[in-house]
């Protein structure tokens, strides 16, 4: 990034900086320039930074930040030594703020940013977000759906480092993560342990021999974990964290505290690994705190008793006493991640209605307004291939003149996929996208069948060309 930005500061000829044309023109969103006949529009990344400035002054100037402790005043704060700025933003802006913000902020003598970060894109399942095509991440319809918030947060953190590098959004990933990991791993430590210390020790917990040993490997584990997050290495945060989850669990199943209980003369022995085990849960409820704030506060309060959230010192202190376990995170369901891509039924629920046409009343008639709303496309088949699993697909790779897509095609029984690729047919380019099992299929061919047996694809007449519209 460094690189880049010395790039254009050291640019020549035809890549020297020009002027930053501030302004734009009608029809534009933003701020109207005042003072001047001429309908002008502030350039959004002009008066970005000072949105966000003002802002902060607001939650300064509204008692908000003195109701957190904050004795200071918005410009104490940000003349302060110890004040840092971090801008966290996406490779495709880095323009703005490494070059024209710095600038901006200097002289009209505010701080500039101490660092900048920068991030790749995400992509869902290797394609580039696009919300037409069903391949986006929608964060107000993933909340509108129920889904936790925490598992988005925990997912996208194990795949981030300090690297200009896009990550990939897998929804099988996704499910797999989030239910093996957060619930299979991590929870399951404290439902475990916890029904033992409160059915058998009333809550209290304990710990045979020294316990030096434990409370430096957690100061030690916690140390190693901070060192990561303040490096941006958020994915070997979260690989340390399971790392230990992984000992916590191997040592409880070797443990068998399931077959101690049946044993009075090993109670103490089933006393102490339950107590380690909500020990370690402890650990990394405060280590894992950065990225499942609401699921670490939950079980600093309603587990361990405290009346305050976590705090990284905490990491050393051995709990002694729990209070009867509550359900801390529920699994997710592939129904839900079905949901969130089918577009289709977005697209269902927020279209306006329309008054059909006389035409459209009589059964089986639509008009040619109907018609017209389907985009047929000219399509090359670039790739055909068989389908893991599938009795009648055949995963196809279509070139339609602006851009590849995947379609699901049930046309296996009829076609050998290496005799179709290069052939043209057709294929409806604005259905909506369907997540299925073995993927996103994004429109369909056309093809034939009658009463008899057989299949037939269509295709076009000689001289045709991938884009072309079918009218």
């Amino acid at each position: 990034m460094a690189n880049k930005a010395k790039e254009w500061l050291e640019g020549k000829g035809d890549k020297t900086l020009a002027d930053w044309d501030i302004s734009r023109d009608p029809p534009y969103f933003g701020i109207r320039i005042p003072d001047i006949k001429e309908e002008k529009y502030l350039y959004v990344w002009l008066d970005a930074p000072i949105g966000y400035l003002a802002s902060l002054k607001d939650y300064f100037d509204s008692g908000k930040a003195k109701a957190k402790g904050e004795t200071r005043s918005f410009t104490e704060y940000l003349a302060a030594d110890s004040t840092e700025m971090i801008h966290f933003i996406g490779k495709d802006i880095i323009y703005f703020h490494t070059l024209f913000w710095p600038v901006m902020l200097k002289y009209s003598g505010y701080k500039i940013p101490d660092h900048v970060y920068v991030h790749g894109f995400i992509t869902v399942s290797g394609d580039k977000m696009s919300k037409s095509r069903g391949t986006g991440i929608d964060p107000l319809r993933y909340l509108k759906l129920g889904m936790n918030p925490e598992w988005l947060r925990y997912y996208i953190a194990a795949k981030l480092n300090a690297n200009v590098e896009d990550l990939d959004f897998n929804p099988d990933d996704f499910l797999a993560r989030v239910n093996s990991d957060l619930v299979g791993k991590y929870v399951n430590i404290a439902s475990r342990a916890a029904a033992f210390i409160t059915k058998h020790f009333n809550g209290r917990l304990k710990y045979i021999g020294g316990t030096e040993p434990l409370i430096q490997g957690a100061r030690a584990s916690a140390h190693l974990i901070r060192e990561s997050y303040d490096a941006r290495e958020f994915g070997k945060a979260i690989r340390d964290a399971m790392a230990i989850a992984d000992r916590i669990n191997q040592g409880f199943d070797a443990k068998q505290p399931w077959v101690l209980v049946r044993d009075s003369a090993k109670r103490d022995e089933l006393h102490d690994i339950c107590s380690r085990a909500l020990q370690g849960f402890k650990l990394l409820s405060i280590v894992l705190a950065p990225v499942l704030p609401k699921l670490a506060d939950d079980a600093a309060k309603g587990l361990f008793g405290l009346d305050r959230a976590f705090l990284w010192p905490d990491a050393d202190v051995l709990p002694t006493n729990i209070k009867p376990y509550q359900h801390l995170m529920t699994r997710v369901e592939e129904k839900q991640l079905d949901a969130l891509f089918d577009v289709s039924k977005e697209t269902t629920m927020t279209a306006p209605s329309s008054q059909p046409s006389p035409a459209a009343a009589v059964e089986g008639v639509i008009s040619i307004d109907d018609f017209n709303k389907v985009d047929l496309r000219i399509a090359r088949i670039v790739k055909a291939e068989h389908v893991d699993g599938a009795d009648k697909l055949l995963k196809l790779t279509l070139d339609i003149g602006d851009g590849m897509r995947t379609v699901f095609a049930g046309i296996k029984s009829a076609y050998d996929p290496s005799k179709l690729e290069g052939r043209l047919t057709v294929m409806v380019a604005n259905i909506a996208p369907r997540k299925m099992k073995f993927g996103v299929s994004e429109g369909m061919v056309l093809a034939a069948s009658g009463e008899g047996p057989g299949l037939f694809l269509l295709s076009p007449d000689s001289g045709a060309q991938a884009g072309m519209k079918v009218k």
